[in-house]
Order: structure tokens, then C-alpha cells, then sequence
């Protein structure tokens, strides 16, 4: 299928009690692993990749492969721009096949956040392209950001009314205590904070980053509160390097393919653990 921007699935989410998985990938192998896997089970997906992924390949080269693979695949899926806080470089995206940008302003004052947030939004419109925006500080380290412990801080109920409001963005992602990477003991979840933000913010589907870690049990609690999209990233590299792994230790073929394989369905694994968990499963 052609690629899609993420409103319209964040919206049969919503409504239907369940989130769509956005799995960080990192190379042909990571996007052919989800794919598949999505394929099979039936998944709505979106296709997430850090600036630093973006970079590494060129902004043309990862959105022709992404478009060249997804294309194959009966499934809805979305290219999807994530924590992105040069202006000019998410336009770049945006114009060379993007279908979705979170453009992350939360390092501004709140003003700002909003002013750039809400250019983003504009901008996107003229490219069918949908907008995720952050309020709040979520800690933690992934690819090129981040955040330190002490620097984080969770994002206010009044502000996210004003903020999902005057920006007009399709996704919000208010920090409520989840973490980038691997998190560090027991995250302090503040789930009441999140129920109130999806009370003021209707008609908002909201997002939760740093997925990677939490129990079962949270990923179900957000979802019951109103998460329509969970970023996966952390996981996706660790069943990826973990396969690595395991075929050089297991087997002393020179056989290129064969380890391809096995490198996508470890990938694949992962994926299927969160489609399942996240009640996207046959939703399309």
C-alpha cells in the first residue's frame, strides 16, 4: 500500500480501545522484520525513524526505501518523523515523503513550543502531512536525544489543553514519567496525570514515548486511558543486535541470506510481542 499519515488510524485506535505500534527501524533489515510481521497479524503500523537514522542514510535514500518496501504490504503504515527539533530539517522530510512529523519543541518555552509547533502544523497541511508535538521533558537517551533525570519534568494539564488547542496537531505526547532507553529501576508512572490530559484534550489521540520496559500491565492501564500510538525503539534494536549475535556465536557459514533471515524474524519477534500486547491485531 501507498504510505499514510497517521490520523485516521490513531483515530479508528482511539475509538477502538486498542494502539498502533510505532517501531523505530534502523535499516532494511529492521523495516523488512516489521513489515512482515504486521502483514501477517494484520496491523495497522508506523514506521518510526530518529533524525540520526535520517541522517545517516540522506532524507531521500530512507524515504525511497521505505516507500519501495512498504508498497509490497497490505497493510496501513506511515512514515513517521520522530522528535525532530530543526524546523527546517522536518520540512525537508515532510516534502520528500514523510507522511507524519513530530516536531519536538518541548525544550522551548511554552509560547514558543507553541508558535513552532504550530508553523510545523501549517506546513504540513500543503503535504497531507500529520503532526505530533510534546509538552513536557521525558528523560532518558535515544539516538541524538537526550534528556537528563533532572531535567525532565511532566507535562501540565492547563498547558496541554492550551497547547493541543492552538496548535491544531493530530497527536500529543505529554510527558507523564516514561523514559527513552532502558529504563533505570522502577519508572514513576503518573497515570492520573494522563487520564486528566486526555479529559481536557478530546478529540486528541494521545501518545506515550519511551515504551521499551514498561510492564504489561502499564502498556494495558494507558491504553485503557486513551493511548492511541506507543513508540517502540529500545526493543526493536536490542532483538536486532541480539540476533546479530546469536548467528555469529551459532554458525560458521558464510551464508549473507541466511543470516538476513534470521536477523529479520528475531526482528520479527518483537514485533509480534507488541501488535499482540497493544490490541492491534487484525484492525485492518
Amino acid at each position: 500500500m501507498e504510505l499514510v499519515n497517521i490520523q485516521k488510524m490513531l483515530e479508528d485506535a482511539t475509538k477502538g480501545g486498542y494502539a498502533i505500534p510505532a517501531f523505530n527501524i534502523l535499516n532494511h533489515l529492521t523495516l523488512k522484520g516489521v513489515m512482515e510481521e504486521c502483514e501477517k497479524l494484520r496491523s495497522p503500523v508506523i514506521i518510526q525513524t530518529s533524525v540520526a537514522t535520517v541522517k545517516f542514510y540522506g532524507i531521500e535514500e530512507l524515504a525511497a526505501m521505505v516507500r519501495s518496501e512498504a508498497i509490497f504490504y497490505n497493510v496501513p503504515a506511515a512514515l513517521h518523523l520522530d522528535h525532530c527539533t530543526d524546523m527546517e530539517f522536518a520540512k525537508k522530510c515532510a516534502v520528500s515523503g514523510w507522511t507524519s512529523i513530530m516536531f519536538d519543541g518541548s525544550h522551548e518555552p511554552f509560547e514558543e513550543n507553541i508558535r513552532l509547533t504550530k508553523e510545523m502544523v501549517d506546513f504540513g497541511k500543503g503535504f497531507g502531512v500529520s503532526v505530533e508535538g510534546e509538552l513536557g521533558a521525558i528523560a532518558g537517551v535515544e539516538d541524538d536525544i537526550s534528556v537528563a533525570d533532572e531535567d525532565a519534568h511532566l507535562a501540565d494539564v492547563d498547558q496541554s489543553k492550551v497547547f493541543v488547542a492552538q496548535t491544531g496537531i493530530t497527536a500529543f505526547a505529554p510527558a507523564v514519567g516514561t523514559a527513552h532507553g532502558q529504563y533505570k529501576g522502577e519508572p514513576k508512572l503518573d497515570f492520573k496525570r494522563f487520564e486528566e490530559i486526555r479529559k481536557v484534550c478530546k478529540g486528541v489521540p494521545l501518545v506515550v514515548h519511551g515504551g521499551t520496559g514498561l510492564s504489561d500491565e502499564a502498556f494495558r492501564r494507558f491504553i485503557r486511558l486513551g493511548a492511541a500510538k506507543i513508540n517502540i525503539s529500545t526493543a526493536i534494536k536490542q532483538a536486532y543486535m541480539k540476533s546479530i549475535r546469536k548467528f555469529v556465536e551459532e554458525s560458521s557459514k558464510n551464508a549473507p541470506l541466511e543470516f538476513d533471515r534470521f536477523v529479520i524474524d528475531g526482528v520479527r519477534l518483537s514485533v509480534k510481542e507488541h501488535i499482540q500486547l497493544f490490541g492491534s491485531e487484525n484492525r485492518c
